[in-house]
């Protein structure tokens, strides 16, 4: 069985019914999303579709059916187009609801219908990280935060002051003061303070800091126009992250 297939079939008469029945057992509005949620996933409807049906049953209500409207019959969210439209979100997830109408020939009205009711689906932005580790690279973590633990258990303080991270960092001639950093006690009706809008320096520098638990041990800025590769690390390393992180011991 295919059970992407399943949960998308549900129209939206049986999804009302579902919630119907719950009602009957008594389950709350919460507690029938996070059911449907569970079976329907991202079919499923949000919590505001379900919360409304609820009040709507609770009234009184008892059809699940949509209630017959007048003007020109509402064709172009058939399930014939729900589908093409699921299809065209699987192949790019960035498309826009306009990109999507223009495709296939509907409202922007529509397809955001369509997106966000029939297929429940929402906008989303990426989450930055720092990096995109590939499943060796996590791997590679795990098995190193493993042994720390290992050897801090048995070392304790002496192994956490033998560790050095080291981090690269831009610069600038110029970083402005937050909104924050620039706010002041007044009294009632006191002015507010201004402040001239200046952007971020263009001018900037890369800085290679090394740095254990006792603070930093190397602030080394790079060349302008200098490429930083691997050989220009080991020569950062050799010629300034050893001498410091031996004085830092030796202290």
């Amino acid at each position: 069985m295919d059970v992407t297939a399943t949960r998308r079939s549900f129209s939206r008469s049986e999804v009302r019914s579902i919630i119907k029945f719950h009602l009957l057992l008594n389950k709350t509005p919460t507690e029938i999303h996070s059911i449907l949620r569970e079976g329907l996933q991202e079919y499923a409807p949000s919590y505001e579709t379900v919360r409304s049906w609820v009040k709507a049953f609770t009234e009184g209500r008892s059809d699940c059916s949509d209630a017959a409207r007048s003007g020109r019959p509402v064709t172009v969210s058939s399930d014939e187009m729900v589908a093409r439209v699921s299809d065209l979100i699987e192949e790019d997830r960035r498309l826009t609801c306009d990109q999507i109408a223009e495709t296939l020939s509907i409202a922007h009205g529509t397809a955001y219908s369509i997106l966000t009711q029939r297929l429940g689906k929402r906008k989303v932005a990426a989450k930055w990280v720092p990096h995109v580790l590939t499943a060796e690279q996590k791997e590679q973590r795990v098995t190193t935060a493993a042994d720390h633990l290992r050897r801090y258990a048995i070392k304790g303080e002496e192994f956490l002051q033998r560790i050095v991270a080291g981090d690269e960092t831009w610069a600038y001639s110029y970083e402005p003061e937050l909104k924050r950093q620039r706010s002041e006690w007044r009294g009632p009706g006191s002015p507010r303070p201004q402040k001239a809008i200046r952007k971020q320096g263009s001018l900037k520098s890369m800085h290679i800091v090394f740095f254990d638990m006792r603070g930093i041990l190397v602030d080394h800025p790079v060349p302008v126009g200098r490429t930083v590769n691997g050989d220009y690390y080991r020569d950062v390393l050799r010629s300034k992250l050893r001498p410091a992180s031996n004085s830092s011991q030796e202290a």
